[in-house]
């Protein structure tokens, strides 16, 4: 197989450019820091970029060429964006056909190639130049260019987005410290198509409040799908050439490494809508056969309101709920999967019994909601910094409450546990699908049934339901056998039972949808619930015991918000299991 490093290696070696020991201290140098053998060779002084051009040509077979000799036509130039030449040391010098010739310091950089061939969609001829010669043509060339992006490529651009309503400018803060000033405040309402593109990518999903934004490479297009109220929706359809541009976009509002196409990155930004909307985003990146899928999770602290009476708890859930959250020590579980509503809930949880006499710390991964006066930890895995190290640490700090934002593994629990017996207050969240299987599940993970029955206070389980659109609702008559089937005699004594529905209208895109509310069912540890788990009883006997001192379950919790016309019998069904089912 072809290899670059040994070619150049044995070239070095044979024409007497540099000693064996110097190869030897360059592949040192390689081992230990990383990165390309002939810019180490430069930077090591060991050969000139004249000789590094000479050497590379042989390698590889191409031809060298001397910049500084050439005039480039400006229409040429543009077609590769500045911030793409400066970060792979690229520059096009000549366009015949359907084929661009790039000169490059580095042709063996195959997403360079890869980034200029999505942009242009032409084929690439790469040629070698000296570094110095590129990044010189670069400030020549770009700085005689328009500002804009051509008029071809405008265009372009513009037909592409014509069925995509303007944008109102949005400002970018890099920095995700608070109360920053307008000066700190980037304006992104700058004319280029890709950046005006992103920004209405990014606009449009806020003002559909949708919860995810995904941007997917397919074979031949670009897809763009939002999630709104839990439901995934294609958005639109896009000409494969914009994908690079706009994750690349994304990269550096986000702070990734642009040119990094093989890892997964995660990430985040802040913007400010309309002048005072504040909207977080996390961004993650994940590399795919097609390309890089991007996916995008709207923060949007405006709609996020952390009030527990506004999350659709019934009257006696609530009152529960908040008598348990008042406890000096204790542990109070939120279980359900992505997406249901958990860390929501704790933190209104965590909103209602704030107050500044308390000391609070919260330990994430990441950090979605900023809460003032409440110190909070964003756990970084890589440097160590770890759910169970963070708690560690947190516990010599002598705090009242801990957020746990998530218990993934024995090691956390086990230290979560421990701090619910020694006087502490912990919230947390626990990937199970019922509250009664929370039990099971810890003590699958090692927890003995007496420091359960010890430490924990109650565990929430929790979906979330679309609520029906109160534009386009109507109100229809169930019948008497589904009635019967549904088991929903008691709620419609002698008659029909009148439910509503929505019939699907231009502000609820035609769902019949629009938002959504928590369903919830909330396990209290009585003293009876505290028998059945010392005797390892299973989950059924937990939840049929909690159901007799008055849990209601997810699906029971439903259908009474079907009664009340907040959300439809489909949805329920939808969302929750039978109850006679774990």
């Amino acid at each position: 197989m072809f290899s670059l490093k040994e070619r150049l290696k044995e070239i070095l070696i044979r024409d007497n450019i540099i000693k064996p020991e110097d190869l030897e201290r360059a592949l040192e140098e390689q081992r230990r820091a990383g990165g390309e053998l002939s810019k180490i060779l430069v930077k090591l002084k060991l050969v000139s970029e004249d000789e590094l051009a000479m050497l590379l040509s042989e390698s590889l077979g191409l031809p060298p060429i001397d910049i500084t000799r050439l005039k480039i036509d400006p229409s040429v130039v543009k077609m590769v964006p500045q911030e793409v030449a400066i970060k792979y040391q690229i520059i096009p010098v000549s366009k015949m056909g359907d084929q661009l010739t790039l000169a490059m310091a580095d042709p063996l950089n195959i997403f360079a190639i890869d980034s200029v061939v999505a942009l242009t969609g032409l084929r690439i001829t790469p040629i070698i130049g000296r570094s110095r010669d590129i990044l010189s043509a670069i400030g020549t060339y770009y700085a005689q260019a328009a500002p804009d992006t051509g008029k071809e490529t405008t265009e372009k651009f513009e037909a592409i987005m014509k069925d995509i309503k303007d944008a109102e400018e949005m400002e970018l803060i890099k920095d995700a410290t608070a109360d920053l000033d307008k000066a700190s405040i980037e304006n992104l309402s700058q004319e280029a198509p890709i950046i005006k593109l992103t920004d209405v990518i990014i606009k449009q999903a806020v003002t559909a409040k949708a919860s995810d934004v995904f941007i997917e490479p397919l074979e031949k297009s670009l897809r763009i799908r939002y999630r709104i109220d839990g439901i995934i929706r294609e958005i639109d359809q896009m000409s494969k050439v914009l994908h690079f541009p706009i994750v690349s976009r994304i990269k550096v509002i986000s702070n990734l490494d642009i040119s990094e196409h093989r890892l997964p990155q995660d990430g985040r930004f802040k913007t400010i809508l309309e002048g005072e909307k504040e909207v977080d985003f996390r961004v993650n990146v994940l590399p795919t056969i097609l390309g890089e899928k991007v996916v995008l999770r709207v923060l949007d602290k405006n709609a996020g309101i952390l009030d527990l009476s506004k999350l659709g708890f019934s009257d006696s859930s609530l009152g529960r709920l908040k008598e348990c959250s008042q406890r000096p020590h204790g542990m109070i579980l939120a279980c359900g999967p992505t997406g249901s509503g958990k860390t929501t809930t704790l933190y209104s949880v965590l909103k209602f019994i704030d107050s500044p006499g308390k000391n609070i710390v919260t330990v994430e991964d990441p950090v979605e909601f900023q809460m003032k006066g409440i110190n909070q930890v964003n756990v970084k895995p890589t440097v160590g910094l770890t759910f169970a190290a963070a708690l560690r640490s947190i516990l010599r700090q002598d705090p009242d409450i801990i957020l746990i934002g998530e218990i993934r593994d024995t090691e956390t629990l086990d230290i979560a546990v421990k701090a619910a017996l020694t006087g502490h207050l912990v919230l947390s969240s626990l990937h199970t699908t019922t509250a009664a299987g929370s039990v099971i599940r810890m003590m699958n993970m090692g927890v003995e049934p007496f420091l359960i029955c010890s430490s924990v206070i109650a565990i929430l389980a929790q979906r979330l339901l679309r609520k029906i659109c109160g534009l386009c609702r109507e109100e229809y008559t169930l019948s008497k056998e589904v009635i019967q089937k549904m088991n929903l005699g008691a709620r419609a004594g002698q008659g029909n039972l009148r439910l509503y529905r929505g019939k699907g209208c231009k502000a609820c895109f035609n769902t019949g949808y629009s938002g959504r509310i928590g369903i919830t069912e909330l396990l209290v540890l009585t003293p009876r619930i505290k028998e059945l788990i010392l005797a390892n009883a299973g989950e059924y006997k937990i939840k049929e015991a909690g159901r007799h001192e008055g849990t209601a379950t997810m699906r029971e919790d439903g259908m009474s918000k079907v009664i009340e016309g907040l959300t439809s019998l489909e949805e329920v069904l939808r969302v929750t299991a039978p109850d006679e089912l774990l």
